[in-house]
């Protein structure tokens, strides 16, 4: 008799708290994973991004409509999906079907932009959200999504970091090191500049009491160069819970 697949327990109960979230067996509970990677990171704070190297990540300052396009004007059979935040920090997701180079305008309006994924095919260029000639999100050909070290939590939400991770195989040392800067603009228009730190190639940060991080902030991992420029990655991941209905 074949036996059917299952995990330690069908139910979950003695699995580890965090995989069960990632299962999406705890109610109200999911998992946010953050990361960002940028060639070149300057000595000034940037947002790794896909175009951090020349341009520093825009926040959407109004809800508004997004044109999105491709460089590449093969890409007609190919669908992306923003996922983000309206006007109320609500979370909304639209799919948009490329066609080409010419330029498709979502339905709906964003505050924030928390993803923007391939879900249909592989695009030859590199694939764009604009407002007006700004862009704000990217996914570079060949990624599949974008990489940007931002998240803006939703209303009715918190969200905890758990972990962050910074790598950069072209900081040295001494005469060339990263500073870390963990970025949290508030809704009400408040900054926080916190747990700055400063690493050669390599940071790991694994909290024992999760970061809270409230509703309506938006949370940006940020680094910068003491000389030069260098490449620089980092990654976060934490829990999404809903606190009120």
């Amino acid at each position: 008799m074949a036996r059917e697949v299952s995990s330690i327990t069908r139910v979950g109960t003695s699995e580890p708290f965090e995989l069960q979230v990632s299962r999406g067996q705890i109610s109200y509970h999911s998992v946010v994973n953050i990361f960002g990677t940028a060639t070149a990171i300057g000595t000034d704070y940037r947002t790794p991004w896909e175009l951090a190297n020349t341009n520093a990540l825009p926040l959407i300052s109004t809800a508004a409509q997004l044109d999105v396009a491709s460089s590449d004007a093969a890409d007609t059979s190919q669908v992306v999906q923003l996922q983000g935040l309206d006007a109320d920090y609500n979370q909304i997701t639209e799919n948009i079907s490329l066609n080409g180079t010419s330029t498709i305008t979502t339905t709906q309006s964003f505050k924030a932009i928390n993803g923007f994924v391939t879900i249909s095919g592989n695009c030859a260029g590199n694939v764009t959200a604009k407002i007006s000639s700004v862009v704000y999100a990217q996914i570079t050909a060949g990624t599949g999504r974008n990489q940007a070290a931002i998240y803006t939590v939703p209303a009715g939400f918190c969200f905890y970091l758990a972990r962050i991770d910074a790598f950069s195989a072209t900081a040295t040392g001494a005469s060339k090191f990263v500073t870390f800067n963990n970025k949290n603009t508030f809704s009400d228009g408040r900054v926080f500049n916190v747990a700055t730190t400063t690493f050669a190639q390599r940071m790991d940060i694994m909290r024992i009491l999760p970061f809270k991080v409230p509703a309506k902030t938006t949370l940006e991992f940020q680094a910068k160069l003491s000389s030069s420029t260098a490449e620089v990655g980092i990654f976060g991941e934490g829990y999404l819970i809903q606190e009120t209905p």
